[in-house]
């Protein structure tokens, strides 16, 4: 039976390693094969949809959308990023405050996040994305493995290790996965510089939007000039001047609530200027429509609805009196496409954008975050039912609707590490694992140091090839026989596992952050294998040396 489920196993991470057929597909195939053949029952099999670890997964991305629905991330991002001049400059102030962040929610939204405050630099300051979003990406995802919820292989590690008696806390990873962490930085700021340089690509644009943006009284932008705060001239837009009750006021002038900046932008530069959390604007959805035919009305008659506000339109004219011109285009809010439709100057229309970041909520988010760390770290309820009761909570106190809560469920993930589960079944109960154990003992004779070693060079290849999930389910219960087998502390081995699964800097597929930043900072398949091979040769090197003295001890 053991061969049998070998070779279930191997084609399944073959078919997911490859992309011959989507990873889901790939998982229910092997489970189900697994079931016919009866290497486990489908309760079994099918068990991770009741995992503890996959609730608490799906938990942490409602709660992480929360916090970043606040936009408290990108406004934090947009102030350490104002003045930089290099790519180094940039790593330094960003990495450590993300990598932070990284350790408490979900690494995939933040990086999310960076990647226009990245472009944004780059056509500012001419500091090329090139240089700034890989260190970034591998930064958090190092940091992820810090904690219980930083990452989702650890919390599955946790749930899959819990039925044999074995507890990890929230803080368990840190000895080995913080030294890690640190070090692995370093060698990002010493080798980003050097290897990912490039050029800024920052070319004249045609500024033939007419954008007005107002100054809400919870923008970060009160107080402070607008050069000040990076939102003056770009290759994407340039300021004309500030209206301070329909005024003109000096473009260095110190903005105030209800100041209204008027700027000459490219469509994505408007989009820009909307998504920036400088200006604390309204929680709407922006929506480019097309003007219905009526020769009277003027560009400001859009909003006789008082539900639309006009923010910029293709024009060379102030938007009051600009003619609203049959096909002529505009970016306006709306609460929802119903009032565009029944507005009759509109012909058509179509979402733009999301939400303006909200400011409002921020704390609240932050709380409900921080009730979830101390209540999974002190023992005051389980961390599954602390995270599935911060989710709730997210949507009672008005953070987050209930359809983005439902939105903020990457059901695909969620499946993903459900069937990853079922994999690591087929290895336990097939006695597949334990081959793979006695194995590894075999390479590592009576030397600790040889365990430690074949483990984490075992991790990082096989994280480089599979999911993480995948990664997690197949060596958690292999790790669980070596420690029973050689009297070797569970606790230290699972999180020298959960440490390397993080290792993922070879190949740009094994992990969802290379996969976004891969085209906006131009690299390629070889630019990733050339950059993280230093990073992970050191990685490795850092947690052999922890994992070993830990264990000796």
């Amino acid at each position: 039976m053991a061969f049998v489920a070998a070779v279930i196993v191997v084609l399944t991470l073959i078919a997911m390693t490859t992309g011959r057929a989507p990873a889901v597909l790939a998982l229910i195939c092997a489970l189900v094969a697994a079931g016919l053949l009866g290497i486990a029952t489908p309760g079994e099999l099918f068990g991770g949809l009741s995992n503890a670890g996959v609730i608490t997964i799906a938990a942490m991305l409602v709660i992480a959308k929360g916090v970043l629905h606040t936009g408290v991330v990108s406004r934090v991002t947009y102030r350490l990023l104002t003045g930089v001049r290099t790519p180094g400059q940039a790593l330094r102030r960003l990495i450590p405050p993300v990598g932070f962040v990284s350790a408490l929610i979900n690494t995939t939204p933040i990086v999310a996040m960076l990647i226009p405050a990245a472009k944004e630099l780059q056509q500012q300051s001419g500091v090329p994305a090139r240089g700034v979003l890989l260190p970034i990406a591998h930064a958090t995802t190092l940091a992820g493995s810090a904690t219980l919820i930083g990452t989702s292989s650890n919390l599955l590690i946790a749930a899959l290790a819990a039925p044999a008696g074995v507890e990890l806390s929230m803080f368990s990873f840190v000895p080995v996965a913080v030294p890690v962490a640190l070090v692995g930085w370093v060698v990002l700021l010493l080798t980003a510089p050097r290897m990912l340089r490039g050029t800024s690509e920052v070319a004249a644009r045609d500024l033939s939007w007419q954008a007005e943006i107002p100054i809400s009284a919870r923008a970060i932008a009160v107080g402070r000039t607008a050069a000040e705060l990076g939102i003056h001239t770009t290759p994407e837009f340039a300021l004309q001047e500030v209206l301070r009750w329909g005024k003109p006021v000096g473009a260095d002038s110190v903005l105030e609530v209800d100041d209204v900046l008027v700027y000459r932008a490219t469509e994505s530069g408007v989009r820009m200027l909307w998504g920036s959390p400088r200006f604390g604007l309204s929680p709407q959805r922006l929506y480019l429509v097309a003007v219905a035919d009526n020769e009277q009305a003027t560009i400001r008659e859009l909003e006789e609805d008082e539900d639309i506000m006009v923010v910029a339109a293709q024009t060379d004219k102030r938007l009051r009196d600009a003619p609203a011109e049959p096909g002529a285009l505009c970016l306006v809010t709306a609460s929802s496409a119903d009032v565009l439709a029944d507005s009759p100057l509109v012909a058509l229309w179509q979402q733009a954008t999301g939400k303006a970041p909200q400011t409002g909520k921020t704390w609240v988010a932050l709380g409900i975050l921080a009730a979830v760390i101390l209540a999974g770290s002190f023992g005051i309820a389980p961390v599954e039912l602390a995270a599935v009761t911060g989710a709730v909570l997210m949507v009672l106190t008005g953070v987050l609707t209930p359809r983005s809560a439902v939105r903020a469920l990457n059901w695909n993930i969620l499946a993903i590490i459900a069937g990853s589960i079922g994999l690591g079944v087929i290895v336990v109960n097939s006695g597949l694992g334990g081959y793979i154990s006695a194995a590894i003992l075999e390479l590592s004779g009576d030397s600790t140091a040889l365990v430690v070693l074949v483990i984490a060079v075992g991790t990082t290849i096989l994280t480089n090839i599979v999911t993480n999930a995948a990664a997690a389910s197949i060596l958690t219960p292999v790790v669980l026989t070596i420690a029973a087998s050689t009297g070797l502390d569970p606790v230290l081995l699972l999180i020298t596992v959960g440490t390397c699964i993080s290792f993922t800097f070879f190949n740009p597929f094994s992990h969802q952050s290379n996969l976004m930043v891969m085209r906006p900072g131009g690299y390629s398949t070889a630019t990733f294998m050339r950059f993280g091979i230093p990073l992970t040769v050191v990685s490795l090197v850092t947690v052999f040396g922890v994992g070993w003295a830990l264990l000796s001890l």
